[in-house]
């Protein structure tokens, strides 16, 4: 009896100590998610970092950041670290993820060794903003070359994101009625966030032009350089213009 409860005290122990030494070891996750994710003017203005990766991603695989941005928000709320939910565990063992989705990208370990081998981006991490923001990009990049997509379709964009471009194809998503729903507030949340950023970036004007060319592009990789816009000026305010308008009119 005395050694049963040894071995189950000694077992104890080694859980407990290992959870300890878990959390000291976790990766402290750098920065929180921006206070209003339904404003992405808040999202440019308290992380401009993160939004300066976003345009050079946008701009490296010539689709739109608002789409990339919206599905950062439906996958992780911006958070670093994000998981997909546990299996149930056994008392106080608790149960593995169910997929191997993690970052802000939630992207699969598979997907993203994928990302890896395909653009030679070794040293990149699902936890930090610009190698997910910049794996966001790329497959959507994929996605309209296997699928045909427009950039401006944050709807199909994020079915085939969650899906897998062979599980869009063979249309698993039209059975699965919280996906769809899903995939529609990406859609919602990307022409939000495009309103948004018309109002906060005078560059946000010039990159609009993306959706005049919704066909496939040319791969980066393949030697195409996608043009920088060039800042345009602050727009006039409303009743600076009028003015100006009447003053111009009664000099003619």
């Amino acid at each position: 009896m005395g050694m049963k409860r040894f071995a189950f005290l000694l077992l104890l122990a080694s859980v407990l100590s290992g959870g300890v030494l878990y959390v000291a070891l976790s990766p402290e996750e750098a920065l929180p998610p921006p206070t209003d994710l339904a404003d992405a003017c808040t999202i440019r203005e308290e992380r401009p970092e993160w939004y300066r990766a976003t345009r050079a991603a946008a701009r490296k695989w010539e689709v739109p950041p608002t789409t990339m941005l919206a599905i950062v928000w439906r996958e992780s709320s911006f958070r670093a670290q994000a998981r997909p939910p546990r299996k149930k565990g056994w008392w106080i063992f608790k149960g593995k993820p169910i997929s191997t989705a993690y970052g802000f990208s939630q992207a699969l370990d598979g997907t993203w060794g994928w990302y890896l081998d395909d653009t030679g981006a070794r040293g990149a991490r699902r936890d930090e903003y610009a190698d997910a923001i910049d794996f966001v990009g790329w497959y959507m990049d994929k996605s309209r070359d296997e699928l045909g997509f427009a950039g401006i379709d944050a709807r199909e964009h994020y079915l085939a994101y969650h899906q897998g471009h062979g599980g869009y194809r063979a249309g698993r998503w039209r059975r699965i009625g919280w996906l769809k729903k899903a995939a529609a507030a990406v859609d919602a949340r990307a022409r939000l966030y495009d309103t948004q950023l018309f109002e906060c970036d005078s560059l946000h004007a010039a990159e609009r032009s993306l959706r005049a060319s919704p066909l496939p592009r040319v791969h980066p990789v393949r030697g195409w350089t996608p043009p920088v816009p060039t800042r345009k000026p602050d727009p006039i305010p409303k009743k600076v213009a009028s003015l100006e308008s009447k003053v111009h009119g009664n000099d003619e």
